[in-house]
């Protein structure tokens, strides 16, 4: 199962790998910065549950790690 959450300016993708979630950011009509370069999008690494991967996510967002 797939699911979108909207967190301040970016959507929030969570896709879900046998038991494993992951999340994938993105920005309606520009880039995100990351890692010293600018991609379509971010992806996490896998988390053991959605919720741990919408809050590495947001945490991203929120420490500036992605912009």
């Amino acid at each position: 199962m797939d699911d979108q959450v909207s967190y301040l300016e970016y959507q929030i993708n969570i896709a879900e790998a046998g038991a494993r979630f992951t999340a994938r950011v993105t920005r309606d009509g520009g880039l995100i910065e990351h890692d010293g370069r600018a991609s379509k999008a971010w992806v996490s690494a896998s988390c053991n549950t959605r919720e741990r991967a919408l809050w590495v996510a947001k945490n991203a967002i929120d420490s500036d790690r992605i912009r």
